[in-house]
């Protein structure tokens, strides 16, 4: 486990998982609360500090010592995330175990009671290598009534979907758009969405329903997930969950439908 996780945290900073992906995790398997009592933890991250593989470690040991399989499962769940090559094991051969599907690690995937039989996203034949997989796991936390994780994971959702649009649309060209060269990371999620607004007229003709109502859409999204998995005691009704599902469905189909069409 500790060569894991040494390994891990450098290949996080080696592939810019963002604090955004960290808080996800974190969230998804319940240690939230933990991830924040780390001493500037979120904040290394946020704002690509050279001792980010120093805090990475020091949580991921701390949720380790008390639950390993926990560790494993948030170390997984990124790792599948992360643009990971056949040169990866080479260069971090402790990762192989975070490939092996046969040992199921805890979090999200322990309850088996679903609370809701219907989809949070209903999206046929879901385009690309990455979001089938992360549709899925929005599907299943909303199955099992583990709201705020559906949230966070939706705003990723909607978050690299825009990416993908701005970066296949406009290349290293203006990279500027979507990308932040000095510091190694994506712009974040409000700046996307003004690039995006800025820029709409190049994408209209792609799909219906891109206009200043469905920015105005996406931006209450981002904001009211932002709010739910920053706060310190998350209490998200049933009807909170529904009308976050209406602005995710909807949302969501406009920018897939963008992103084939180009």
């Amino acid at each position: 486990m500790q060569a894991l996780i040494g390994q891990f945290s450098r290949f996080a900073v080696e592939n810019n998982i963002t604090k955004n992906d960290w808080e996800m995790a974190a969230t998804e398997f319940g240690v939230h609360g933990k991830a924040t009592n780390i001493d500037r933890f979120y904040r290394s991250w946020h704002f690509g500090d050279d001792d980010r593989q120093v805090t990475a470690a020091r949580f991921l040991r701390s949720v380790a010592d008390d639950d390993e399989d926990v560790a494993l499962g948030i170390m997984r769940r990124m790792y599948t995330m992360a643009n990971s090559d056949e040169e990866t094991l080479q260069q971090y051969p402790a990762l192989e175990v975070l490939e092996d599907d046969d040992r199921e690690p805890a979090g999200i995937t322990a309850p088996q009671i679903s609370i809701h039989s219907e989809q949070f996203l209903d999206i046929d034949n879901v385009p690309g290598t990455f979001y089938p997989d992360l549709v899925e796991n929005i599907n299943r936390c909303y199955s099992l009534g583990i709201y705020d994780a559906t949230l966070v994971l939706t705003r990723k959702l909607l978050e690299n979907l825009v990416i993908d649009i701005l970066r296949d649309q406009y290349g290293k060209q203006e990279i500027n758009l979507y990308y932040l060269p000095d510091n190694h990371r994506f712009s974040k999620f409000s700046d996307l969405i003004d690039s995006f607004e800025t820029n709409l007229g190049d994408f209209k003709h792609l799909s219906g329903g891109l206009d200043s109502d469905f920015i105005d859409e996406l931006n209450s999204f981002r904001q009211d997930a932002n709010a739910e998995a920053h706060s310190i005691e998350t209490n998200i009704t049933e009807s909170d969950i529904e009308g976050y599902r209406e602005q995710a469905q909807h949302a969501s189909k406009v920018l897939f439908r963008v992103w084939r069409n180009m």
